[in-house]
């Protein structure tokens, strides 16, 4: 551990924990706003589902755009003002409860500074880490925004008891601290020439590598099914038995799915590269299918268990094992370019919940889960299809195993 430690930037670990504070801001704020305004009686459920659902939307549709925009300008200087902008508008939820348009238009604000900060990150992620140890700050970064994940909800609940509006500002205060060190930090860092190209010319690079779009299918694929886990499942639980026991089954399987998440993810990363990130993906989608399957024809609590504990590792042998592809494949000039169209992919996130939904509506549960586990299929043939060579990798400054990549890139 302490060589690994050594082998990495400084900076990587600086953003890591940026990562950190911004999900656990993020994931400790945006669910209390739901329960705040349910309990409050505000708005009707399908206006505070709209509100809810639009931040996803915005922080997807617009990758593309804000990564050619990261590319050509200052990662550093649209990291800085995306972190102020974000703390504004967490500021402005608490003047805008019984404000319907105004809470509509800061969390879709906030989706897109969102995004904006996301690319950065992972922009300069790449930008200031030596090649070799590329997988080992991704692995770091993945490792912060799970841990993020896991402990905002446990603050954000200890809060929404209090119904104080305190945690929004908390929130934005962890974005607005951020942006202010970013902004006198006196970290040495790489220059980094901005892209000059013309926007057409980047979109248009961007749209040929073929590789490059199977990867955003993928991620939708993905995501889509990983959705069901936060939305479809426990709807299922709450229906199938009591609801002090499905809230009780649901949320440790949500702890399992978070330890596994932090403790394993950097071993799994390390054993795909060692071994291949194909055969690591391929794999990562088949769990996936056992556990719906699963699910789909044993219901049980002791078989929820053993399912989430498959789809955790799933998770782990395929999400972060994307973006680790796209940090390799990508041309230097067009690394958040690459990233912002893969952000694409997160429209899964809100697609996955409409076809859980209205699966559990109109068809019975278990077949819900079935039908949901063939969509991992066609991930794993299109993972089969994203063929890799060392040769023709654009970003050649990237010394890699041919056994971690997948065989044969042809654009």
């Amino acid at each position: 551990m302490n060589l690994v430690l050594r082998k990495t930037y400084k900076t990587v670990y600086i953003i890591s924990f940026m990562t950190f504070l911004v999900r656990a801001g993020q994931f400790m704020s945006m669910p209390f706003l739901a329960i705040y305004l349910t309990h409050e009686k505000l708005f009707t459920p399908s206006q505070i589902g709209f509100v809810l659902g639009i931040s996803g939307f915005f922080l997807s549709v617009t990758g593309l755009i804000n990564g050619i925009y990261i590319d050509r300008n200052s990662h550093r200087n649209t990291l800085i003002y995306s972190l102020f902008l974000a703390g504004f508008c967490y500021f402005g939820f608490a003047f805008s409860m019984h404000l319907f348009y105004s809470l509509l238009f800061l969390n879709a604000a906030l989706g897109w500074f969102r995004s904006l900060t996301e690319i950065s990150t992972v922009s300069m992620l790449a930008h200031y880490t030596k090649s070799e140890n590329l997988a080992y700050a991704h692995s770091a970064r993945f490792v912060g925004a799970n841990l993020g994940v896991a402990l905002g909800p446990l603050i954000g609940a200890a809060m929404a008891a209090q119904h104080s509006l305190l945690i929004f500002f908390i929130a934005g205060a962890i974005h607005i601290v951020l942006g202010v060190f970013m902004l006198f930090s006196r970290e040495k860092t790489k220059y980094i020439k901005a892209n000059q190209h013309a926007f057409s010319r980047n979109f248009q690079e961007v749209f040929k590598d073929k590789i490059l779009i199977k990867i955003t299918i993928i991620n939708l694929i993905l995501w889509i099914v990983y959705a069901q886990l936060d939305t479809t499942i426990p709807q299922y639980l709450a229906s199938t038995s009591t609801g002090k026991n499905s809230a009780i089954l649901f949320s440790v399987m949500m702890m399992i799915n978070a330890l596994i998440c932090v403790i394993c993810q950097p071993f799994i990363l390390r054993w795909a590269e060692r071994t291949s990130l194909k055969i690591s993906a391929v794999l990562g989608s088949i769990m996936f299918v056992v556990a719906f399957f699963l699910i789909g024809i044993y219901p049980t609590s002791v078989v929820m268990i053993i399912s989430v504990i498959i789809m955790s590792l799933a998770e782990l042998l395929t999400l972060p094992i994307n973006g680790l592809l796209i940090l390799r494949m990508a041309p230097k000039h067009l690394l958040a370019s690459y990233n912002g169209l893969a952000n694409v992919g997160l429209l899964g996130l809100s697609i996955g919940p409409v076809i859980g939904g209205y699966g559990l509506r109109f068809i019975e549960g278990s077949y819900t889960f079935l039908i949901s586990a063939i969509l991992p299929i066609i991930a794993a043939c299109l993972y089969l299809k994203c063929s890799l060579v060392y040769k023709n990798i654009p970003n050649m400054g990237l010394p890699v195993d041919p056994l971690m990549i997948i065989d044969g890139y042809d654009k």
